[in-house]
């Protein structure tokens, strides 16, 4: 009768904590005595395909501490993290996206544009994130529309994140085989790009997908960000030295140029922006976290995404104009040396976006191991490091024979760019949607609220469709992949 009666007492205060501070805690990790994980699960509790009872793995979500909200990441190396989940194999594609438009005009109309709708994107996660207490991205989607979405999104993240591994590695095996080239006019074995390729990614990038938080990645994301704006600099700095400006097809617009192809880049700017999935595992990771916070992590992040593509593509394309290569620096002579010190800095970028990348991948694929084999939580828990470590082996050398054989990335971001845009504008509006129709009373916010919800919605779908269909034409029009 009295554990009863404590049992009620201690419920009341955390519903009472939980509305006072506006956020929720999961039942799961409490930080209580009578937290589940420590009772008898009965058979609704291990049920993996119920959306209250799926069981969340400690190697997918960390648990809240008592002292979490004192000791998360700050905003400065949480507003990196993002930065870096975003920069990488985009920044190099951003001038072919400016030649796609017919423009720097019309790419950076359709960029900012797009741009708004990004940002308010993050927003709508962080919003779901609170309110639901998720730590993930694919656990928002379990919360708010149910276990079957939850399924699906977890195969789609999947495909995305296993895409952006490929697209990230073909990456350094190109910037390596360059640098290789200007050691070696005739390089041997041991220059080759895929021997380099294998070297870097099993030395470097390994070691920081095996651990088991993002916490580690956010010291590194640092480096990424300064090696981002060199990479500006060096493709300014080129064009004022006037060597590659022999090409001078930006100074007019092919008249049978349509509004219609600046379509072809919408893949490129969505892939370029896109950090939503782990966005969401930074957030929880944010010391105080609220969507005010998190507000400025995404305005210090975009800004810097923004500036960086800005300056790239720019002065990439005025150098090439439509000669740009899919991968800028591809576009420069192997033998210039700043551009060489580019591509080892573009590599290093690489290495912590590709690393959060693979944990965004491997979570995904840990939830559907544990929902398919309906694992109890202390047995998923017993055998979370071996299960963590096959999964990244797995993940990781399948993703390094594709890269090995696939040698134009222009094809990886052309199949994912298209996911990509689920992920900015689908998946955030049908849950900022669904969020909205839980109310017994819709006032004239939530109607408006519900609209934008549902252009999101439309946009994604749209976005989506028309970049998978464009993508799948420019196979069938090159007729193979290598």
């Amino acid at each position: 009768m009295t554990h009863s009666l404590d049992l009620s007492e201690q419920q009341a205060l955390l519903d009472k904590r939980n509305l006072q501070g506006r956020r929720y805690e999961s039942p799961y990790y409490s930080g209580s005595e009578v937290t589940m994980l420590n009772q008898p699960g009965a058979a609704s509790d291990l049920d993996t395909t119920s959306s209250v009872g799926v069981f969340k793995s400690r190697s997918v979500i960390q648990p809240p501490a008592e002292n979490h909200y004192t000791e998360g990441i700050p905003i400065w190396r949480a507003a990196l993290l993002v930065v870096n989940s975003a920069l990488g194999a985009g920044i190099l594609n951003f001038p072919q996206a400016y030649a796609e438009c017919g423009g720097i005009t019309t790419a950076l109309t359709a960029q900012m544009c797009l741009l708004v709708f990004i940002t308010g994107a993050f927003l709508i996660l962080a919003y779901c994130a609170e309110n639901h207490g998720s730590q993930n991205f694919q656990e928002i989607i379990r919360e708010v529309l149910g276990p079957g979405a939850y399924i699906i999104t977890q195969i789609v993240i999947m495909l995305y994140m296993f895409g952006s591994t490929v697209a990230y590695m073909i990456l350094i095996g190109d910037q390596l085989e360059k640098v290789g080239e200007a050691i070696d006019s005739s390089p041997g074995w041991y220059l080759s790009r895929e021997f380099l390729m294998c070297a870097m990614c099993i030395l470097f990038l390994l070691p920081l997908c095996l651990p088991k938080t993002l916490k580690v990645l956010s010291y590194s994301s640092a480096l990424g960000t300064v090696g981002a704006l060199f990479v500006c600099i060096v493709t300014a700095i080129k064009y004022f030295e006037g060597h590659h400006t022999d090409s001078k097809e930006y100074e007019k617009k092919d008249p049978s140029w349509s509004w219609t192809q600046a379509f072809a880049a919408i893949p490129i700017i969505c892939f370029g922006f896109q950090c939503h999935v782990p966005s969401v595992a930074v957030y929880a990771e944010l010391k105080r976290a609220s969507v005010p916070r998190f507000g400025i992590v995404v305005v210090i992040a975009m800004a810097i995404c923004t500036t960086a593509y800005t300056i790239t593509a720019s002065f990439g394309y005025l150098t090439f104009g439509t000669n740009v290569k899919s991968d800028v620096l591809l576009s420069y002579p192997p033998n210039d040396i700043l551009v060489s010190i580019a591509r080892v800095t573009i590599c290093l970028i690489v290495l912590s976006t590709g690393a959060v990348v693979i944990f965004c991948g491997r979570s995904c694929l840990e939830g559907l191991y544990l929902a398919a084999f309906r694992m109890p939580p202390t047995l998923a828990e017993r055998y979370e490091k071996r299960r963590r470590i096959i999964q990244t082996l797995l993940w990781f050398g399948s993703s390094l024979i594709i890269a090995a054989y696939v040698k134009d990335i222009q094809y990886a971001i052309a199949l994912i760019g298209g996911l990509a845009a689920l992920f900015i504008f689908f998946y955030p509006g049908i849950c900022l949607v669904q969020e909205m129709v839980q109310y017994p009373v819709l006032t004239l916010k939530r109607k408006l609220l519900i609209l934008l919800g549902l252009w999101y919605v439309v946009v994604g779908v749209f976005l989506f469709a028309d970049s998978e269909v464009f993508a799948i034409m420019q196979d069938i029009k090159a007729k193979s992949l290598y």
